[in-house]
């Protein structure tokens, strides 16, 4: 479970963000202030895993507050105006949603997130799940890792082969490989993303995984792919 906190001097989009939190499934309201000040001590207190922090407020500013809790948490900005967007991703914080926010584009903003960890607490671990938003785009789908064999890539939209059945996902191929952790997943082909860990048998180019039909290295990860294979039986020779 995701823990969100809320830092914004307007009522209302805390009201929206807090409706659109209770309605997601494995994140929760840790908490929410209008007062930036007592947001910023709550959270030094006891950092979320995500910040949604509003740009303009008195007395501290979105950004000076960034300055104070950057590396605490996931920081997402929140503002009414568009010209703060530059300054914004020149932060380099994880999202940036433009007020009044749609429920969708919450959505994409926790699919961009993706596995999110806390920084202060985490020890180097990744969570082992990601967040995905269904063909319907009503909700989140969560999705172990261990689950996937593979991940398809169709146009504008990816299909994640599961041990049991598929899930649809309106998102790019490359948008999806950004959230899973590089040590468990790799890209074999334009079109497709494999578990390392369920390759069961390569034959050349050929690759085969458990309970999937066989896949082809394409030329241009052919050297990558081929590395690792190599890196990993010297591993286990050591």
């Amino acid at each position: 479970m995701l823990s969100c906190y809320i830092i914004d001097d307007e009522e209302h989009p805390v009201e929206l963000l807090k409706d659109y939190i209770s309605r997601t499934p494995d994140i929760s309201l840790a908490g929410f202030s209008l007062d930036p000040v007592l947001g910023l001590h709550e959270v030094l207190q006891n950092p979320p895993d995500i910040l949604f922090l509003d740009v303009d407020m008195p007395v501290l500013s979105g950004f000076d507050l960034y300055d104070l809790l950057s590396g605490k948490c996931t920081i997402v900005f929140t503002t009414a105006f568009p010209k703060y967007a530059v300054d914004a991703y020149n932060l380099d914080a994880r999202d940036f949603l433009l007020k009044p926010i749609r429920y969708e584009r919450f959505l994409k903003c926790l699919q961009k997130i993706g596995p999110v960890r806390n920084e202060a607490a985490d020890t180097g671990s990744t969570r082992d799940f990601i967040f995905v938003q269904t063909e319907t785009k009503s909700k989140l789908l969560k999705i172990r890792l261990d689950d996937i064999y593979y991940i398809e890539g169709l146009h504008n939209y990816v299909v994640i082969h599961t041990s049991d059945q598929k899930h649809i996902v309106y998102m790019p191929l490359k948008d999806i490989l950004e959230q899973l952790p590089e040590a468990r997943f790799c890209r074999i082909h334009r079109s497709f993303i494999i578990n390392y860990s369920r390759i069961k048998q390569i034959e050349g180019n050929r690759i085969f995984l458990e309970k999937s039909p066989e896949l082809t290295v394409g030329p241009q990860y052919r050297e990558a792919f081929f590395d690792r294979v190599k890196n990993d039986q010297v591993q286990k020779k050591l």
